[in-house]
């Protein structure tokens, strides 16, 4: 009889613990997540300013290096994988229309 209430007492303790351990994890869980996607918003913005800053530049000299070129392709890749979506595809264009400066 005082073994059974012994086993009810550590497996209630035990299941107490364990809830309130995955409910700790389960909300660093979601703050990560919210973090993660932080970041994710910030990095995009810095892509699309970069990318609409050299827009500026190279549309102004009317030509455009190739290694910018190539490198401005790739900062548009990455910005629509991350599912950017605004003007920058209407500048992306206009960058590629651009002649290669010698």
């Amino acid at each position: 009889m005082l073994n059974e209430i012994w086993v009810k007492i550590v497996l209630t303790t035990v299941g107490f613990i364990t809830t309130g351990l995955l409910g700790y994890l389960i909300g660093k869980l979601k703050e990560y997540r919210n973090n993660d996607k932080t970041q994710s918003e910030a990095l995009k913005c810095l892509l699309r300013s970069a990318i609409t800053s050299k827009y500026y530049v190279y549309s102004e000299l009317k030509s455009i290096p190739l290694y910018e070129k190539e490198n401005l392709n790739y900062m548009y890749e990455q910005y629509k994988a991350m599912g950017g979506n605004s003007y920058i595809s209407n500048i992306m264009i206009e960058i590629n229309s651009l002649p290669i400066k010698k």
